[in-house]
């Protein structure tokens, strides 16, 4: 069948979802990590988290990516880590915000984000302290579902008119949400959306180096490229010109060429995006055509987008 380069980080854990999934439809399947991450604003987040100061009263937290949910995990590591054995006081008033944070709703993009949000539960029972995150909207594929999906929890809700909601957010993040969410629907039921910062990212410097190491060892059959994020396209596009040739969109002049490897020798590959996001990115901005959309951030999703034309090649 096809090698399939997969534009994200492996899996901390094996089996990788997406690996494993696509091996089992006779795929070879391989992930290389193209974006490098740094925190940003802990000591506000680690402060959100403990109450001191007291926050805002929140009607939920809006979690759209991976990363979000490592930032949240680092900050409250840091709080369990600042505790001191003996001081009975800083170990009640931790215990008693995440049992205040445990009852607002955490609104996750896919079920990747839900999963690493399942995993601040053993974070805190390791320290003898319980934090069950009330995790909804994991269904959504996309931010777009997602703000809908708060719109209807929300219109459905007999609380007070005002809903707070922390968004935590990178510094790549698309207005998408926030959008929606200002939308004249969202003010009538009182929404407003207080925007952090926990993350930011640029690339990878080995990706390069790794994508080489991969080429020599896979360089022959068909190839897919799936990307799954703008920025993470952004920063690899230039890089795989010099390896692959693409099919450019129809609104695109001729692909200019690129790199040391002449075009009739560069291999061929065919292009899918996680989502429409992704898929518009590729499309409009760097004038790709685009052969498959998953229209859900699933191993499963993408398998269905690509299978109806896996074995065919781009002209």
């Amino acid at each position: 069948m096809s090698n399939i380069l997969l534009l994200r980080s492996p899996a901390e854990t094996s089996p990788d979802p997406y690996e494993s999934v696509l091996r089992d439809a006779s795929h070879s399947a391989y992930s290389i990590t193209v974006l490098e991450t740094s925190f940003t604003n802990l000591p506000t987040l680690q402060c959100l988290i403990t109450g001191n100061p007291r926050p805002k009263a929140y009607s939920g937290v809006i979690i759209t990516s991976k990363r979000s949910c490592e930032a949240w995990t680092t900050a409250l590591q840091n709080c369990l880590s600042s505790l001191r054995p003996e001081d009975d006081i800083s170990h009640i008033g931790l215990k008693s915000s995440l049992a205040v944070w445990s009852k607002v709703p955490f609104y996750a993009v896919g079920k990747g984000t839900a999963a690493a949000l399942r995993d601040f539960e053993s974070i805190g029972s390791s320290s003898g302290i319980d934090f069950r995150p009330d995790i909804r909207g994991e269904a959504s594929g996309t931010g777009e579902q997602l703000a809908h999906f708060i719109l209807d929890e929300i219109k459905n809700d007999d609380g007070d008119n005002k809903n707070t909601l922390l968004y935590l957010t990178g510094d790549k993040n698309r207005d998408t949400i926030p959008k929606i969410l200002s939308s004249d629907e969202g003010r009538t039921q009182g929404i407003e959306l207080d925007a952090l910062q926990v993350y930011e990212t640029h690339g990878a410097s080995n990706f390069e180096h790794n994508l080489n190491s991969l080429l020599q060892q896979t360089a022959t059959g068909n190839w897919w490229i799936v990307f799954f994020a703008p920025s993470s396209s952004a920063f690899t596009y230039p890089i795989l010109q010099k390896y692959f040739r693409f099919k450019k969109a129809q609104s695109a002049s001729d692909n200019a060429h690129s790199g040391l490897i002449p075009e009739v020798q560069k291999l061929v590959a065919k292009v899918g995006a996680i989502g429409h996001v992704t898929s518009s990115y590729l499309e409009e901005e760097l004038m790709i055509h685009v052969d498959a959309v998953a229209i859900k951030p699933t191993p499963e999703a993408l398998l269905a987008a690509i299978s109806p034309t896996a074995g065919e090649l781009p002209q």
